[in-house]
């Protein structure tokens, strides 16, 4: 009987593992109150974030917050605030206990006469509440001024702050009754690097200053990189971003990425096509001869190659481009579908590494894809993607650079000359003769022009 993953059954990643280990870090240390999750767009940062809240809500309250969906906000307390009483409260009956009052009026008298009328709308939208009749008409030439006041007077503990505080604790406390859970609460902020660069640092301000409880963890997912960016954007490129953020963030995790094997063998669909010759496990070749002259060829570290089962030679190319050309999951699902789409245009038996290789190339963009296709394709890569001089292939006599081997395949579509001899590798002749149909460049470059337009 095979393991019930619940809300990780389609986990390719190890997420869960992760997720495990974060849980357990962050309720061992009372200190740390903001992890932030860092790794680049498109890394499965989402993904992550919403299993983790799911798994973890069997016990704890948690909260999951946008940012970039409330990024039209003027002020992101109101916009966290919304979230907040949308999820910790029932939304029905917000002002039935007196938890709810509470929270509602420290809340009211927190923005009063300083609220966007978009923000109010969106309050009242989201939680039920008429905001305007609790803060009064007027606010919206004065948006966020009295935040912004508060998060000055935050070091001399203004009662306002403290009083907000403590509706906060109060409220907190009130849910995990309702709801039978534990001690802290999570609060799970996604997509904080899609923000408006304003957004984002406000957004983290008032995590600070208004958030610093006991009873309350927050999980930021970002791209620390692109953060920092944008940080430098609103306060010069010889601002030191990267320190300002250590600020807001207690601890760190960066996601792994590295084994993307399992990922990349669910999401490639079956495509007819024309084997390589790669070899997938990275053995021996078992039926050599026992007293053959030619060399036992081992794959190191550096050699991509599979111990799974069911491993095809298409996912482990895809896993080889992947490596070479630096991309991330969230593009990799794009990619396959490009090339299951332009295989399915073709109709018929295709050389999958070709079209692969086309639908990469593509997407790095078109200046680098004028200059790949042409004779100097070798060249190129080893400037522009260096990881494939160092990447190889086990080619049964041979290990191979993957560019090479990329490169070897843009010459064929290029109907350049081919030559073969004892001094060249072998691996060359064994793939071109394989090829009961030669890969044509002109059959296929206009239909992956076609299928790069998908989104």
């Amino acid at each position: 009987m095979t393991e019930d993953l619940g809300v990780w059954a389609d986990d390719f990643m190890a997420r869960k593992t992760s997720a495990d280990f974060l849980t357990k870090y962050l309720l061992a240390n009372s200190h740390v109150r903001v992890l932030n999750v860092n790794s680049a767009w498109g890394a499965g940062k989402t993904f992550f974030l919403e299993r983790w809240a799911k798994e973890l809500s069997e016990e704890h309250i948690c909260v999951c917050f946008n940012a970039w969906e409330s990024d039209y906000a003027s002020e992101p307390l109101i916009a966290l605030m919304a979230a907040l009483q949308q999820q910790l409260l029932d939304s029905t009956s917000l002002d039935s206990t007196e938890v709810g009052k509470s929270v509602i009026h420290v809340t009211s008298n927190l923005i009063k006469k300083s609220v966007p009328l978009i923000a109010r709308g969106l309050l009242m939208r989201t939680v039920g509440v008429d905001f305007n009749e609790l803060i009064g008409e007027g606010g919206g030439e004065a948006a966020g001024k009295l935040v912004e006041e508060l998060v000055a007077e935050q070091a001399g503990a203004a009662k306002s702050v403290q009083d907000f505080k403590q509706a906060l604790l109060e409220g907190f406390a009130q849910a995990r009754e309702n709801k039978n859970k534990k001690a802290p609460v999570f609060i799970f902020i996604d997509e904080l690097d899609r923000c408006r660069p304003t957004y984002a640092i406000e957004l983290l301000e008032r995590i600070k200053h208004f958030f610093d409880l006991d009873d309350c963890k927050f999980v930021i997912a970002s791209d620390s990189t692109q953060l920092a960016h944008s940080i430098k954007v609103v306060y010069g490129q010889t601002f030191s971003s990267e320190n300002y953020l250590k600020r807001f963030f207690d601890s760190e995790f960066s996601l792994d990425n590295r084994d993307i094997y399992r990922f990349v063998r669910s999401v490639l669909p079956s495509i007819e096509s024309y084997p390589v010759g790669v070899n997938v496990a990275g053995t021996p070749v078992a039926s050599r001869p026992k007293y053959s002259t030619e060399k036992t060829v081992l794959a190191t570290n550096m050699t991509v190659h599979s111990k799974l089962l069911d491993f095809g030679e298409n996912a482990l190319l895809l896993v080889a481009l992947c490596k070479v050309f630096g991309v991330q999951l969230r593009e990799i699902i794009n990619y396959v579908r490009q090339i299951k789409a332009a295989s399915d245009f073709i109709n018929g038996k295709v050389h999958f590494f070709c079209l692969a290789i086309l639908i990469f190339a593509r997407a790095k963009g078109s200046l680098f894809y004028q200059e790949i296709l042409t004779e100097e394709c070798g060249v190129v890569l080893r400037k522009v993607c260096p990881a494939g001089t160092i990447l190889k292939f086990h080619m049964n006599t041979d290990l191979v650079s993957v560019n090479d081997v990329i490169a070897f395949h843009i010459m064929m579509m290029l109907d350049a000359e081919m030559k073969f001899g004892d001094n060249l590798p072998m691996w060359r002749e064994s793939v071109y003769r394989g090829y009961e149909v030669k890969p044509k460049l002109r059959q296929y470059k206009p239909v992956v022009d076609l299928a790069h337009q998908l989104s």
